[in-house]
């Protein structure tokens, strides 16, 4: 995300001390960039950039809670940054978490959709090139059969799979990827496709202009 490396750059010049912020709704707490697929459904995705000396980032903070209230607004919602804690009502995008580690910045936003999710990284005031999402598709695993038939599936570890067996193992989630990018899942990859590239146990890369189907629980 070109816009955060620019702020970083500002704020590493201030030298004033860094601040977190942020509802913290999701209790995903990412190492390094991607986008993650909770046990639920709901997409998020994490932005983490390396930073040198003292940083402050109440600019940073107000640029993304503006970017983020623009985007709401665009989209019918209403002028907010945050989703309320304890309701099941999500904006179009939310600002969840911003914090500082001791090597990092790190970034969370909440996506109501994986539309919101495609379109929110292609506004002109976001400019996230983190990742090449086209689409993205989550539902029960119970309901893919029709993807399970469509390609010829592995196992995480690369070996054979069968679709008894996959059926027999339809709980959890299934996730349809178009484009490029690091996913994250909220529990272990059973089955993959396609071009999905195992990384570890709750993450695949999928390169550019790729597809691939993920299976995880």
């Amino acid at each position: 995300m070109r816009k955060i490396s620019l702020f970083l750059t500002a704020a590493a010049v201030t030298g004033v001390m860094l601040t977190g912020c942020g509802s913290k709704e999701t209790s995903f707490s990412p190492s390094a960039t991607c986008v993650y697929i909770a046990e639920d459904g709901k997409i998020s995705s994490a932005l983490v950039e390396s930073y040198e000396g003292e940083v402050d980032t109440e600019d940073l903070k107000k640029y993304l809670q503006a970017a983020v209230i623009t985007y709401n607004q665009e989209n019918g919602a209403e002028g907010k940054s945050e989703n309320k804690p304890g309701t099941e009502e999500r904006l179009p995008a939310a600002l969840a978490n911003l914090e500082k580690t001791d090597s990092a910045i790190k970034v969370v936003f909440d996506y109501a959709s994986a539309e919101d999710l495609i379109r929110f990284r292609q506004t002109e005031t976001n400019e996230d090139n983190s990742n090449t999402i086209t689409a993205l598709e989550v539902k029960p695993a119970s309901e893919a059969t029709d993807w399970f038939l469509a390609e010829d599936f592995t196992k995480a570890d690369g070996s054979a799979v069968s679709l008894e067996e996959m059926k027999k193992n339809s709980e959890g989630m299934a996730v349809c990827i178009e484009g490029g990018g690091t996913i994250q899942f909220a529990g272990k990859i059973n089955f993959l496709a396609l071009d999905a590239e195992v990384k570890d146990e709750y993450t695949v890369t999928v390169p550019d202009g790729g597809k691939a189907y993920v299976v995880f629980k």
